[in-house]
């Protein structure tokens, strides 16, 4: 159901951003505007992402194999981190024709079809990533929000656009048009880092954020009086998927049976409020914990039971 979901929120995408890729660099070749055909360029970029986007939603969703024991779900993050660099291309395009146009100037011809243009992208893609956005907070779908993000950064842009081309057609100040365009590059380049940012965190293995570490403490926690100590507690992310390993140091006289049983508990709890969790415990006997290494004291967060009460 979620696949699908995502699948068509994708293909959503890609209808959107292709009829409004063509008609920005038309209008914006026709017009002589370069913020228009710059708003064009960007757009091409969200049409690449938005087929990429729809490309690794498509492989994320394929089951784990021999091959990807732990699944697909970084389809997505490389997805976005490819897109953040077609956004940095785009404004490579955008400040080069931009300083072009100041330099030897051109003029608008046609402000009022261009503003026409300008408020249909604006009012689409704000509409489209919307919807993006709520379909990538319910699946968790890093490729739709960064496909989201290129759409909202579009509306955003086009809504800039919009007004320096208002501005024009009352002032006939052209030199706001490649002024603007430079302008949108920024916006789009800031844009890129932070998505860039956000998909290299899952590529690199990050931790989960603070607030869902915090749930795996306060399990454990809620067990403290069943074991000696938790240690080695790590955390990834992959896709919607996240991974949590740690070790349980438990008591000698403890049976298998016992220490599987606890270990069935806080896995059930952990997935309870982290339903995508995959929890991998492994268990030692007290009389074999040694505590050594003072790296790994610095290394790894560590839930020990709480002293008895005398």
């Amino acid at each position: 159901m979620e696949q699908s979901q995502k699948q068509k929120a994708a293909s959503l995408s890609v209808i959107a951003t292709s009829t409004l890729t063509a008609i920005k660099l038309l209008v914006g070749w026709w017009s002589g505007s370069v913020s228009v055909f710059s708003e064009g360029l960007h757009s091409g970029t969200d049409l690449l992402a938005a087929l990429m986007a729809w490309f690794a939603i498509r492989q994320s969703g394929k089951p784990p194999d021999l091959g990807h024991p732990y699944g697909h779900g970084k389809f997505e993050s490389l997805s976005g981190a490819v897109e953040a660099i077609l956004i940095w291309v785009a404004c490579l395009l955008i400040v080069w024709e931009s300083i072009q146009r100041l330099i030897h100037g051109v003029e608008v011809s046609q402000p009022i079809v261009a503003i026409a243009v300008m408020t249909l992208s604006t009012v689409v893609n704000f509409i489209v990533s919307a919807h993006l956005f709520a379909v990538a907070r319910k699946t968790e779908s890093l490729a739709l929000e960064a496909d989201g993000w290129h759409l909202r950064t579009d509306a955003y842009s086009s809504g800039a656009v919009l007004i320096g081309l208002a501005i024009l057609a009352v002032t006939g100040w052209h030199f706001l048009d490649p002024l603007l365009a430079l302008v949108i590059a920024a916006f789009i380049a800031k844009a890129g880092f932070d998505l860039l940012r956000q998909a290299t965190h899952h590529l690199l293995d990050a931790s989960l954020p603070p607030t869902e570490e915090s749930v795996i403490t306060r399990v454990l926690q809620n067990h403290s009086q069943s074991f000696i100590n938790a240690h080695q507690i790590r955390t990834r992310q992959a896709g919607k998927h996240r991974y949590i390993d740690l070790h349980l140091v438990v008591r000698d006289d403890m049976t298998v049976e016992e220490a599987h049983q606890l270990c069935d508990e806080i896995e059930r709890e952990i997935k309870r409020e982290l339903p995508d969790a995959d929890v991998t415990i492994h268990v030692e006997p007290e009389s074999a914990f040694k505590l050594h290494d003072s790296d790994e004291v610095a290394r790894y967060r560590f839930i020990r039971r709480p002293p008895k009460s005398k």
